[in-house]
């Protein structure tokens, strides 16, 4: 689903690749995670650009499927979500989002895992929408949301399920650059190259540290402690509000 391309100069370009939006299932989280794992050892590798195929960046769960899951399958999808963003938010090289569509719920957490996020100067829309369809976060898109939104953000975003275009989000600091979507691929690739040159034993022990406590809170949740949407998750409330959202878009 998801394709890699390396550069000459060892940056690694994965665009995310479930049409028609890039939704996020757990099949493409564990590829993703698998994928990024490798990267992260291999040394040739220094740094990664992640990207979406076609108009959306990722546009999150699927709400035709999510809502279906028995309690099995959203134990699955709830720990794939902890694995993938948990190891992108952690991944011990710089990593660039190039944000060329929209980036919605989940798909705006994967975004928010970078370390420099560039997005396309294009009608989109970036939102944490969970609130708006009755889904509680698990504790990785809660930790890396709020580690990586200001207080006030977070609060538009997350609580009050807010919508940005590109040009608020950049102002309100969720992206941190916006160009011209025929130069999306190139600046991204251009702050990847510039991080990568940062001192990389130095690089990966002071994004570790800057990020601890949320780490530490993922690495517990992926390890089965501390994760209340195990126990529970999906109910009633996000079925009827998913619904809602599918007729509207009919």
């Amino acid at each position: 689903m998801n394709s890699l391309d390396l550069t000459p100069d060892g940056i690694a370009v994965v665009t995310l690749g479930n049409p028609p939006v890039n939704a996020l299932d757990a099949p493409l989280l564990e590829e993703l995670t698998g994928l990024f794992e490798r990267l992260g050892a291999e040394a040739a590798v220094r740094a990664a650009v992640i990207t979406g195929h076609g108009r959306a960046f990722s546009a999150g769960l699927d709400l035709k499927t999510v809502p279906e899951l028995d309690r099995l399958g959203q134990r699955h999808l709830v720990g794939a979500m902890n694995d993938c963003f948990g190891t992108l938010y952690g991944w011990p090289k710089p990593l660039v989002a190039a944000v060329n569509g929209h980036a919605i719920a989940g798909g705006l957490i994967l975004a928010l895992c970078a370390d420099w996020r560039v997005v396309a100067d294009v009608p989109l829309e970036a939102a944490l929408a969970e609130v708006r369809v009755g889904v509680t976060y698990p504790v990785a898109p809660i930790e890396i949301a709020r580690a990586e939104l200001a207080p006030a953000v977070a609060r538009r975003l997350v609580l009050l399920g807010e919508a940005l275009d590109a040009e608020k989000a950049e102002t309100l600091a969720v992206f941190d650059e916006r160009v011209p979507a025929d130069q999306l691929l190139q600046r991204a690739l251009e702050r990847a190259r510039r991080h990568a040159d940062l001192p990389p034993q130095a690089f990966a022990t002071t994004k570790r540290d800057l990020r601890v406590v949320a780490l530490g809170r993922i690495t517990q949740a992926r390890a089965g402690r501390g994760e209340p949407r195990l126990s529970a998750w999906l109910g009633e409330e996000m079925r009827r509000a998913a619904a809602a959202v599918l007729r509207r878009a009919a």
